[in-house]
């Protein structure tokens, strides 16, 4: 469950990263003030199919938002990888453990890239 410390308050930080998501296929919801939700594909599809529901297997996970005393951002990244394994079985772990990778391994270089990553916990 890495840790990344963004440079900026959540104002500016969040949308960045919601929208680097978005680019990658996840929708973004908010349930609660302090934390993000992202999915995509098609839970029924990978319900009825498991692993076997190919590019539309849904994949979610949620980050914790919060502000430093510094003022910078920390965004807490969680998988649920156990759910994953529920939708379908060691494949269905498997993928959504790679695609939370690829997501992760996205948000450093992107935000690198923009001068955001000032850390990582």
């Amino acid at each position: 469950m890495p840790e990344l410390i963004l440079s900026g308050n959540d104002q500016q930080t969040v949308p960045v990263v919601v929208a680097i998501a978005q680019a990658l296929g996840y929708v973004a919801t908010q349930p609660t003030q302090s934390s993000i939700k992202l999915e995509r594909g098609d839970l029924t599809k990978t319900l009825l199919l498991g692993a076997m529901a190919g590019k539309k297997f849904h994949i979610s996970f949620t980050f914790d938002i919060g502000v430093d005393q510094y003022g910078n951002t920390w965004l807490r990244f969680d998988q649920d990888g156990a759910l994953g394994a529920v939708k379908g079985g060691a494949i269905g772990y498997a993928k959504s453990k790679s695609a939370y990778g690829e997501f992760i391994d996205t948000i450093r270089a992107e935000t690198t890239q923009r001068g955001l990553l000032l850390g990582e916990r």
